[in-house]
Formats: structure tokens, sequence, C-alpha cells
């Protein structure tokens, strides 16, 4: 998928500057300018779009994830069987979940500073289901 992703994004590239090597002869500097700026753009509409598709993907693969809030206590198990039990949801992308370990219920720097050493992304791709425990 990633070949496929950075190929578009290069004829893209190849594209904007043949149209303004081939229309924009006459503006000189301003068509290098003008082709860096619609590249940046078609490329934002690129991610955007497939950003939409991957959360779209994931909302039909895992329903939960639009039912998730920071904070709440989740389980999560990966198609490798593994159990990641009592964790804390921080954070999504449109591909991975930022979760922390087990909730700290005595607030100490040392357990604080511990605790975010122990926060890790978890690709969604990997994830068989989430329940939600709190």
């Amino acid at each position: 998928m990633k070949f496929i992703y950075w190929l578009i994004k290069i004829a893209l590239l190849f594209v904007v500057l043949y149209i303004g090597d081939t229309f924009l002869k006459s503006l000189g500097w301003w068509s290098v300018i003008i082709c860096v700026v619609a590249f940046i753009l078609g490329t934002r509409f690129i991610d955007k779009k497939i950003d939409e598709y991957n959360k779209q993907y994931f909302l039909k693969r895992l329903p939960v994830l639009a039912e998730l809030k920071q904070g709440q206590i989740i389980t999560i198990e990966l198609l490798n069987g593994q159990k990641l039990a009592n964790r804390v949801y921080m954070a999504s992308l449109s591909t991975e979940i930022l979760i922390d370990t087990e909730p700290i219920l005595t607030n100490g720097f040392e357990e604080l500073e511990q605790g975010m050493k122990k926060t890790r992304w978890v690709k969604l791709k990997k994830v068989k289901s989430i329940k939600i425990v709190q």
C-alpha cells in the first residue's frame, strides 16, 4: 500500500511539472511556484482521502472506536492472541491508537513518570477486538 501511495505522489509530481512546463512557459519562474503549490495541494487531498478511507474501514471493523473517550479503561486483544488488559485510552489516529499502562491510583511523580514511559501506539490493523472496561 505504501508503494502505491508513493507511486501516486511521484506520478502527480511529474504530471504537475509536465503541465507547468507545457502550458506555463510564458510565466517563467512563476510556473515553478504554481506547480509546487499544485503538488502540495494535490498531496494534501490524497492524504485526506486515505485518512478518511482508513477511518471508515477501522470504524466498520471495530465499531467501539466511535465510543472511546480519553481516559477510558479498555482491554485490547491483538491478532496474535496477546491481550492488553486494563489499559487507558489516550488518543487515536486513523490507523493507530495510543494507550497507557494500567491506571495509576497514587499520583506520585515517580509513578506518573514511570507510567508515561509505558505508553505505546498500537496499530489498528493488528487489533482483533477492543472492549471498554469502564
